[in-house]
């Protein structure tokens, strides 16, 4: 896809004369890369664009029309986060899904944070998704009683290994729900981190690749993030596991996608094993 220049003045003169930041920079590189994908008959989609710290559906529309990679918004469902109850399901659908006719429709989902969510979310609701994205990276409660995020600064693990078996209960569990993709597979915590290879064996890393194939749930390699690890992707692949590509931004800044084109290199990716968002 071509971006018109007619957008090109719309954008210098909304964001003033330099290329605005949520737009990939265009060096030859880039450019090379993209280009190599296409060779290989990938159309790349980016199935984690959060509405966020300043992104936009507009500057999502203006991101893959310069670029060409698909993209596919999504906000947060579940207690304490943005959407918080099916009312706000309800208005987010109705603010962003209903794209203008000027624009093409720009995939719309949800990133599901409660274990129960499906139960609590309207099925009409639901209907109008174009996809639903999780994570494994809230498990447990805190001393406080709220949801543990592992992420977070001041987690820790006393006995690694039996908290492993809990954490892929929890990985296999949430492969149960009706999700589209699962994002950033194999996620440890910062303070287990280095055991990474000890801990994600073989044979638990079978288990939550055959759950994703049985259930046709994309397993997503995501921009700046050092999850999942060489080994978990050419067993995935090798599987028949489906892939999807995420960046999970926390601002309107676009991220490096190194880490995709070289997935896409390591695994000899071609078309038939990617999650494409929409049509």
């Amino acid at each position: 896809m071509v971006w018109g220049a007619g957008v090109v003045v719309s954008a210098v003169g909304l964001w003033g004369a330099e290329e605005p930041g949520f737009l990939y920079p265009q060096s030859d590189a880039f450019k090379n890369r993209l280009a190599h994908a296409t060779l290989r008959g990938l159309s790349l989609s980016d199935g984690h664009i959060h509405l966020r710290g300043g992104m936009t559906l507009e500057k999502a529309v203006l991101r893959e029309k310069q670029s060409g990679i698909r993209s596919a918004v999504l906000e947060n469902f579940g207690r304490e986060w943005p959407l918080s109850d099916n009312a706000k399901v309800r208005a987010f659908l109705d603010g962003e899904a209903l794209t203008p006719p000027r624009v093409p429709h720009v995939p719309v989902g949800l990133q599901v944070n409660d274990r129960d969510w499906f139960t609590q979310l309207d099925p009409a609701l639901r209907g109008r998704l174009d996809f639903v994205l999780a994570d494994t990276m809230i498990m447990g409660l805190t001393n406080d009683g709220k949801p543990r995020r592992l992420w977070l600064p001041g987690v820790t693990i006393e006995d690694p290994d039996a908290w492993m078996l809990e954490y892929l209960a929890h990985n296999l569990r949430i492969l149960g729900e009706p999700i589209t993709i699962l994002a950033n597979p194999t996620y440890l915590p910062p303070c287990i981190a280095p055991l990474y290879d000890r801990l994600w064996t073989e044979a638990r890393m079978r288990q939550v690749i055959s759950k994703a194939v049985e259930k046709g749930i994309a397993l997503e390699i995501q921009a700046g993030s050092d999850f999942p690890k060489p080994r978990f992707l050419k067993l995935a692949k090798s599987m028949g596991a489906k892939f999807s590509f995420g960046s999970n931004n926390f601002d309107d800044k676009a991220k490096d996608l190194s880490r995709w084109f070289e997935a896409i290199e390591f695994l000899d990716l071609r078309s038939g094993d990617l999650w494409r968002a929409g049509p």
